[in-house]
């Protein structure tokens, strides 16, 4: 069977498979579930290089727009997707005790060879965060760093109230939007289009207030690549009612 006959037999298998099932929600999950596995091959096959990458860029820096924010005083964090641990040691070495969340066995068996010991590694994922919801623990800071365009619409949506919910009151929400002009890319990379006034709109119904939006250039210099940090906090009203 040559690729074309192949490409078309498996399109219409795709199709019958979408067509069975019962509604638009059900079709949204199944096509989201292979995208997710993607994704994940992605990661698995590309672990030693993305590590080597993102732990070649400073912390400080790629966190710049709003490290100013962190309380004299650290609490507890958890850093969702922490990929390589960066981002998780570096909060540790601040003092801060830190859940780093990552999925993929690959970064997780290298990053706790080295970590910091204020860091204890979940294997969990958005946008439901089952294990990290069972801890029934609140976090003063949760940071969910180049991870948001993996997520489709939907989970986008449910994601933001699962964050939301685990936020301790007065905690600070801190996501980063990775812009990406070059579909090719999104495409053989699983991502989807970002958009900041969605999470404000996000934001507005679980009643968390914006303290930071800045965007930046590409640290790794890609072209056309930008980033735009956007940072919530839940107010404290003293009952612990929100959000």
């Amino acid at each position: 069977m040559n690729r074309e006959a192949s490409l078309c037999l498996a399109m219409t298998s795709l199709a019958l498979l979408l067509a069975i099932l019962p509604d638009d929600d059900e079709r949204l999950r199944f096509v989201a579930g292979i995208c997710s596995n993607g994704v994940m091959d992605y990661y698995r096959q590309h672990a030693q290089m993305l590590t080597e990458q993102y732990n070649s860029l400073s912390p400080g820096v790629v966190h710049a727009a709003w490290k100013h924010l962190l309380p004299r005083e650290p609490g507890l964090a958890a850093d969702i997707g922490a990929g390589s641990g960066r981002d998780a040691n570096w909060l540790a070495s601040l003092g801060w005790d830190v859940v780093a969340v990552e999925p993929e066995v690959a970064f997780r068996q290298r990053a706790m060879s080295e970590s910091h010991p204020q860091v204890s590694w979940l294997d969990d994922k958005l946008p439901k965060l089952h294990r990290l919801r069972d801890s029934d623990t609140r976090f003063n800071l949760i940071l969910v760093s180049a991870v948001w365009m993996h997520l489709s619409p939907r989970q986008r949506e449910i994601a933001f109230r699962v964050l939301s919910n685990l936020l301790a009151p007065g905690g600070l929400l801190v996501i980063s939007l990775r812009h990406e002009p070059d579909a090719g890319v999104r495409e053989a990379r699983s991502f989807y289009e970002v958009s900041s006034e969605e999470l404000l709109t996000f934001a507005k119904q679980r009643a968390l207030v914006l303290t930071v939006r800045q965007r930046s250039a590409d640290a790794l210099g890609r072209d056309g690549v930008s980033w735009e940090t956007l940072c919530f906090r839940l107010p404290d009203d003293g009952t612990g009612s929100l959000p």
